[in-house]
């Protein structure tokens, strides 16, 4: 059977592109502080950034309340949306995104994290000139491992699912990019380890930017 040409990639933001932990560690912390939690380890809070916000903000909290949870989120973007300064693009990328543009690349990015965040991060680092569309946890149905993102994405990008590759670094990921009917490709270079990485469901793994370059 033929194999469909790759047109496009579509990324991850936090492990991928970004390497945002600085950001997420601290708002974390300042927000519980805030509402009289202990602070957690970072090594927990990097460990539960797979989920999304409002899940993520309540497992450091030992609650359930979804009240509580939304207040939670709420802060921690306020507090995260004061520390873009922090996040630093990870080793690799720019040259890896510049390349791929001058190939006829179509690029975008999808996250769990706050869209408006991470357009704030993107345009910082220069990495908006690469991803015409970019999308958040605000802009898309549900997160991922809703696949509903990825499709948005690559809709938006004039592609078919089949024509895109998505690279991220979490199992939501392989799974919303298998559901979607993309390649899913791993990046080793941000939170989790290969070994790790192995039993995700990716098919394949890459360990610096530069990679991507012979995926296509």
């Amino acid at each position: 059977m033929r194999v469909p040409l790759i047109r496009g990639i579509i990324f991850d933001h936090d492990g991928t592109l970004v390497d945002s932990l600085p950001v997420v560690v601290a708002a974390t912390n300042a927000v519980l502080r805030q509402h009289g939690f202990p602070e957690h380890p970072a090594q927990e809070i990097v460990a539960a950034m797979v989920l999304p916000t409002i899940p993520r903000m309540l497992s450091h909290t030992g609650r359930t309340d979804p009240v509580l949870g939304g207040q939670l989120a709420q802060d921690f973007y306020r507090e995260a949306n004061r520390l873009p300064h922090l996040a630093c693009v990870y080793p690799g990328v720019p040259e890896a995104l510049a390349d791929l543009a001058r190939r006829g690349t179509r690029m975008g990015m999808v996250s769990n994290n706050q869209g408006a965040f991470i357009r704030v991060v993107g345009s910082r680092l220069g990495l908006l000139q690469y991803l015409p569309i970019v999308l958040g946890e605000e802009d898309m149905p549900q997160p991922k491992p809703d696949p509903r993102g990825l499709l948005q994405a690559a809709a938006g990008l004039g592609l078919a699912p089949s024509e895109c590759l998505f690279v991220g670094d979490s199992p939501f990921d392989a799974q919303a990019a298998t559901a979607a009917g993309m390649r899913p490709v791993g990046c080793t270079w941000g939170i989790h380890p290969r070994a790790e990485m192995d039993a995700m469901g990716f098919a394949v793994l890459i360990d610096h930017p530069r990679e991507l370059l012979g995926l296509g």
